[in-house]
């Protein structure tokens, strides 16, 4: 005696008959024996099969004519995702369910054929439950129908493995973005049988049951859902194998975060730097424009891989605040460089005040500008005044023929200095004036610089802090 399971083909061999019948419940069994020698393996199956396939009808749904439902049994024990178009909302899988369920025609006692408990036929002699993925885009049978196998059980337990290659509907909350967790189900139900006709028990993944994402997600887990919808005045029941999908955010932390960082850093260095104060501002305005230009090049990258909705991710909400950032800081820049100007166009020191609030001190004050390199400007001036102070009487007394021409040169020679003179320490006073200023804004320059400078770092660590909180579990109100 043997116990074998085996693929068999439908042809009767000779070497048996029919002993006799009996009665087990509601259907007949036969006893069979062998008038030679004892059946082999092959001529068990077959027999078996001819027993069973004599009075069954494979288009009748087991249970026919009775009050009671088919019970499925129903789990899925492989799922690879291939790919999820976030754009579209569409996710691709490789999966494999198993199914059960109990034919009672097609029974039989394991002592009559060899101790056979178990044989695996093919699917299309058997009644298979008609169940279809209805949130599918499309759906792609792995084997034809002529070669799936189903494992038949001696107490008429009906076992199939479907593997498929489905895209179904997936909706997408991109609010966490990269950072995000989703949650795809493949969503199974029958087009036309009700819960009196066909019941489904469906259970959790076994524990050797297989999962596996791609590149860019991770199958963290798998939870299996049931529950019964109205349709037409009937209850039918449904299905659902939900995937957990926690997505891998190094590439766009290295793509697009970092740049992003990296760039409003440097952005903002260039605005707020306090070399350039001595010359023209407008430099930095031109940098801060560029700058802005460019993370609006990678904000438009993320929009074209996020699916148009209400909803904006958090990879967006970070690149707009850091473009605000700078267009602030360009903003500022420009007021300091109109304020810089106006204020040095006054001639005005700055006032005690503003060294007090900057905690700065005036720089210190210059006696004498010298003229050449023999004289101070002091020593001209008041020779030109010992000249100019000096009598007129006594310098009209004429003591030599040329002394009227002399002063009169002497006088314009005087006159001539102090306007230089003059015209020299307006300079003087106007260079000191813009240098002072140029402190004052240089100093004020180091304070935004500061501050927009944490302020952009602060916003890096509020962004990253997501990708450290715990993954969500699935909620009760999720719908396909």
């Amino acid at each position: 005696m043997v116990n074998c399971t085996m693929n068999i083909s439908f042809s009767l061999n000779d070497g048996y008959q029919s002993d006799d019948e009996y009665d087990d419940g509601d259907y007949k069994h036969s006893t069979f024996q062998t008038d030679h020698h004892p059946m082999d393996g092959a001529a068990t199956v077959t027999a078996l099969l001819d027993h069973l396939t004599r009075n069954y009808d494979k288009r009748v749904r087991p249970l026919e004519g009775t009050n009671s439902p088919v019970m499925v049994h129903m789990t899925i024990v492989l799922g690879i995702l291939t790919e999820l178009r976030e754009n579209q909302q569409i996710a691709s899988l490789v999966m494999s369910h198993v199914q059960k369920w109990r034919e009672p025609k097609l029974s039989w006692h394991p002592e009559d054929f060899n101790n056979l408990t178990q044989v695996v036929i093919p699917q299309n002699l058997v009644w298979v439950p008609k169940i279809f993925i209805y949130n599918s885009m499309e759906t792609k049978e792995m084997l034809s129908e002529n070669r799936f196998d189903v494992r038949l059980q001696s107490d008429g337990e009906v076992k199939i493995n479907m593997p498929v290659f489905t895209s179904v509907l997936c909706r997408l909350n991109i609010e966490l973005f990269p950072f995000d967790t989703q949650f795809c189900a493949v969503a199974l139900a029958s087009p036309l049988l009700n819960v009196q006709e066909m019941d489904v028990n469906a259970t959790q993944p076994p524990n050797d049951a297989y999962f596996a994402g791609n590149a860019e997600w991770e199958v963290i887990n798998v939870t299996v859902r049931q529950m019964r919808f109205m349709e037409y005045g009937e209850y039918r029941v449904e299905v659902h194998y939900i995937l957990h999908l926690n997505r891998r955010p190094i590439y766009y932390v290295t793509v697009i975060v970092v740049p992003t960082f990296l760039i409003s850093a440097l952005s903002i260095l260039g605005i707020f730097s306090p070399g350039s104060n001595d010359g023209p501002r407008n430099e930095k305005v031109s940098l801060g424009l560029g700058s802005l230009l460019a993370m609006t090049v990678l904000l438009d990258i993320v929009a074209g891989a996020m699916p148009k909705s209400n909803s904006i991710p958090l990879l967006g909400f970070y690149i707009i605040v850091v473009i605000m950032l700078c267009a602030v800081g360009v903003a500022i820049s420009m007021a300091l460089l109109g304020l810089s100007r106006s204020y040095i166009q006054t001639e005005q020191m700055p006032s005690n005040a503003a060294y007090r609030l900057l905690i700065m001190s005036p720089m210190k004050k210059v006696d004498s500008i010298t003229v050449n390199n023999y004289a101070p400007i002091e020593m001209i001036k008041n020779a030109a005044e010992s000249v100019v102070k000096t009598s007129t009487a006594q310098l009209l007394r004429p003591k030599f023929p040329d002394l009227a021409a002399i002063y009169i040169q002497l006088t314009e020679v005087a006159r001539a200095q102090k306007t230089y003179r003059e015209r020299i320490e307006r300079a003087a006073w106007n260079g000191r004036v813009e240098k002072e200023w140029n402190r004052i804004f240089a100093r004020v320059d180091h304070v935004f610089l500061f501050l927009f400078e944490s302020l952009n770092l602060l916003i890096l660590l509020l962004f990253l802090r997501y990708a450290f909180l715990p993954v969500p579990d699935l909620p009760d109100d999720f719908t396909v």
